[in-house]
């Protein structure tokens, strides 16, 4: 009462008993909300329910309440009235809406921009990702400049040398009768030497890089199989990534029920009903993802490590020589083991970061941008860290599980088609003793880093944006 009469000292003129600004409704102190019929809010409940009262006593009554609550299933139902319910179903649907170009043509148009900006994405990655594969798995021996010039100025001076002694030597203007039959007998061998160079595999040329460095191996790929070599297996890798993310959802939405949790792919593992089965589910989906697409991640290798002149490229038909029945079991374990373990460690990265940030630290994406960006740029400098050797085991392992050459492989592969020197792979444990090497396994860290920092980058300049309002 005190606030009122403030008011109306403050405002002696209104009278909220007859002002009318043209609302619907007005609150009063003493009444609460009241309408344009002098009706507050609680006499409309109070016949909102009795209105609900009646109506649910005549259901019950009529006996309609029952069908309702058991969706109208009634053991006695006649044959006809269900195919008119039917008919009635078929007619009540919006066909108008579901033969609507104009909605069909919105969705393919955003499925085919959605497509092409992450092709043109894959195009620019994909020959830095051929670069630090072929570091991972190549032997090489950089040629510096000055043994360069040496070896150029070597074979000019044998061309020079070879020259004076073919202008000293006799010319023979007399030519001998018998001069058919030494040609005769001179295309016999060259004949047969062509049919063996025909039979045997083709000899490729081995890139030779200046340095380590990612520009001067793309250079040396360029110089030896021009463009085209920058792009070796575009399309297959980009099939694996797509068929990686899409088999990982369909596997985490088969086993989300089993797990009894949900799906993480529409709720996000930190509001699951229990984080613990949800990156049990997670790890498990990416595990089986990476096991069923791994023959076409051995073709995606052979396909980077083959000359782009030499063998068949087709991912179609170099699937059709696999077999899980013949195959499967023919794997090396480590190869295998390895494989299991690069999934797991990119999805613990991956998904455990927001989780651990949370949970530990209260810190989400939405209230606190600018330190989960921050800590999220150093996990992943972790995950760097921690699979790149892991990565590197895996390649090298699929490359000489490729050159084995054994009769019941699906894809040999001989290394005279090979475009580099491989590094030799004798087993994990084998790798790991050569530590005088051992600092090899991280090579392509200097890729990775920049990947990193241009997406730090790129999140920190438009940290406006990014920030959401948290519901």
């Amino acid at each position: 009462m005190d606030e009122v009469n403030t008011h109306q000292q403050l405002r002696p003129y209104y009278d909220p008993d007859t002002f009318n600004a043209g609302y619907s409704s007005v609150f009063k102190p003493d009444q609460g909300v009241i309408d344009n019929h002098g009706f507050s809010i609680a006499s409309k409940l109070n016949i909102v329910s009795q209105s609900k009262s009646k109506v649910t006593k005549k259901l019950r009554e009529s006996g309609m309440l029952s069908q309702l609550t058991t969706g109208l299933k009634s053991p006695s139902r006649n044959p006809e009235s269900s195919a008119e319910e039917a008919h009635k179903s078929l007619a009540d649907m919006e066909w108008s809406d579901l033969l609507n170009w104009r909605s069909w043509r919105a969705i393919g148009t955003q499925l085919l921009e959605q497509f092409l900006k992450r092709y043109f994405r894959h195009l620019i990655q994909q020959p830095f990702e051929v670069a630090r594969f072929l570091l991972q798995v190549g032997e090489f021996n950089p040629i510096k400049v000055d043994d360069r010039s040496k070896i150029t100025l070597e074979v000019e001076e044998e061309k020079e040398d070879g020259s004076v002694e073919d202008d000293e030597e006799e010319i023979e203007y007399f030519p001998r009768a018998d001069i058919g039959s030494q040609e005769e007998e001179t295309q016999a061998p060259v004949n047969h030497q062509q049919h063996a160079q025909h039979s045997a595999p083709t000899l490729t040329k081995k890139i030779q890089p200046e340095s380590l460095h990612t520009m001067d191996i793309l250079n040396s790929v360029m110089d030896e199989e021009g463009t085209r070599g920058l792009w070796r297996a575009n399309n297959t890798t980009f099939i694996y990534n797509f068929l990686s993310v899409t088999l990982d959802a369909w596997f985490t939405g088969l086993l989300s029920p089993v797990f009894q949790v949900p799906d993480p792919f529409f709720i996000d593992i930190v509001h699951s009903t229990d984080t613990r089965k949800s990156v049990i589910l997670t790890v498990s989906a990416s595990v089986f993802t990476g096991l069923v697409l791994l023959p076409v991640d051995i073709i995606r290798t052979r396909l980077t490590i083959t000359s782009v002149k030499v063998g068949d490229r087709s991912l179609r038909n170099l699937l059709r020589n696999w077999s899980w029945r013949q195959h499967a079991f023919s794997l090396p374990l480590d190869l295998v083991l390895l494989k299991i373990g690069d999934s797991v460690a990119t999805t613990l990265f991956s998904k455990l970061t927001s989780v651990m940030l949370y949970h530990l630290f209260n810190i989400d994406r939405y209230s606190q941008t600018m330190w989960y960006n921050t800590l999220e740029f150093m996990s992943k400098m972790l995950e760097l860290f921690v699979k790149l050797p892991i990565e590197n085991l895996s390649r090298r392992a699929q490359t000489w599980y490729l050159l084995r050459a054994k009769a019941r492989d699906p894809f040999p592969v001989h290394e005279d088609n090979l475009i580099i020197t491989p590094r030799k792979y004798k087993g994990v444990w084998a790798t790991l003793q050569e530590r005088d090497r051992t600092h090899e396994l991280w090579r392509g860290w200097r890729l990775g880093l920049l990947s990193m920092l241009c997406g730090y980058g790129l999140k920190m300049m438009n940290l406006e944006a990014l920030e959401e309002e948290k519901f």
